[in-house]
């Protein structure tokens, strides 16, 4: 009788752990792919009226994209020469992200298959940006909509094209001294 009652407990287990790794499975997933890396703007694939993204951000200089993506799939977005007007979307959650000098949007996002899809509201403009991936070229679709008509925006980028040296960026980097004077 007793193995009869181990034979239980193993497949309750079993299927318990069956269960877990099914359920593991479906979440990764379920972030889509890896936006991550440093993108460059192909303006020839592009098509947009400035400013290209909802509410102005990035401004007019989108050239370059920064992405991060977090292992809770977090994504943050940052053009290069206004990073502290990056902005982020959580899949499955509502941020707020910056949409102007002073001004911010509350934002939806979530994946539809590989696709992240963000809405949001603001007054009377609406936002619809859609996200996909296509190996090395990302694709970004902004639709936004006002009192005063709809804009629609493509813009098409590739990862890990070569930035030049930083001294040339938008915001250059410098050089700073190696050692400590005095010492």
């Amino acid at each position: 009788m007793q193995s009869r009652q181990w034979w239980r407990v193993g497949r309750r287990t079993g299927m318990l752990a069956i269960w877990i790794w099914l359920t593991s499975v479906g979440l990764v997933q379920a972030q889509g792919p890896d936006f991550s890396g440093m993108w460059t703007l192909d303006a020839e694939a592009s098509s947009y009226t400035a400013p290209a993204f909802s509410g102005g951000r990035g401004g007019d200089d989108i050239d370059r994209l920064f992405i991060t993506q977090a292992a809770n799939g977090t994504v943050l977005i940052g053009a290069e020469t206004n990073g502290l007007k990056a902005w982020s979307y959580a899949p499955g959650r509502e941020l707020t992200i910056p949409v102007g000098r002073d001004t911010s949007m509350l934002v939806a996002s979530r994946w539809d298959g590989e696709r992240l899809v963000a809405e949001g509201t603001m007054g009377e403009m609406q936002m619809h940006e859609v996200m996909t991936l296509d190996g090395d070229r990302l694709t970004i679709e902004v639709t936004t909509t006002t009192s005063a008509g709809e804009i629609r925006n493509q813009l098409v980028y590739y990862r890990n094209v070569p930035v030049g040296d930083c001294k040339q960026w938008a915001m250059p980097c410098k050089d700073f001294p190696q050692e400590v004077p005095g010492r």
